[in-house]
């Protein structure tokens, strides 16, 4: 047995709690599949924020060196001096890189827990299909990967844009503790 379907066979009672909320089997496996989504999206937020913990140190010191480079090729390009400019340009181009590299990993990072929402989706819901469309149209079947994928979606925009509000609340309520004492 593959170990990953072994590990979500394991976990399958917990991921399959929220498809049995409603009787009706359409609305169940909206809503389950929608906090699935949601679940793997507060995973992967929780793993960027633990990569980004983890490595701030080299990534700051990326960022500060981009600035520093960037900042002294101005300054030789200003003075005029183009042979300095072009090879601390080239120094601030490579801590850019870096820089941006690092943090593009890290963000993919965000989307591991994705992929086993959908290994998971496929072992319990793999043979479903959603939409066929007609013979004269081709004849093809939407399966669930679809209609999941545009959860996701969903469910990644309703985070984020929900994030600002939860940060202020959980600070204002914070803040009056601490007046409070």
């Amino acid at each position: 047995m593959d170990p990953v379907v072994g590990w979500l066979t394991n976990i399958d009672p917990i991921l399959i709690a929220p498809y049995r909320w409603f009787s009706n089997p359409l609305l169940g496996w909206t809503v389950g599949t929608f906090t699935l989504c949601l679940w793997a999206v507060l995973l992967g937020d929780l793993t960027i924020l633990l990569a980004f913990k983890m490595n701030e140190k080299y990534i700051r010191n990326l960022l500060k060196n981009t600035d520093y480079y960037h900042e002294q090729s101005m300054k030789a390009k200003s003075m005029g001096d183009e042979t300095a400019y072009r090879k601390i340009n080239w120094l601030a181009n490579e801590e850019f890189g870096k820089s941006f590299f690092a943090l593009i990993a890290m963000g993919m990072g965000s989307l591991w827990p994705a992929f086993f929402a959908v290994a998971w989706l496929n072992e319990r819901f793999g043979q479903m299909t959603f939409f066929v469309l007609p013979q004269w149209a081709g004849g093809y079947q939407i399966n669930f990967i679809g209609p999941s994928l545009g959860l996701y979606i969903i469910a990644r925009y309703a985070y984020t844009r929900s994030k600002k509000y939860i940060k202020r609340l959980a600070f204002n309520n914070t803040q009056s503790a601490i007046t409070e004492k």
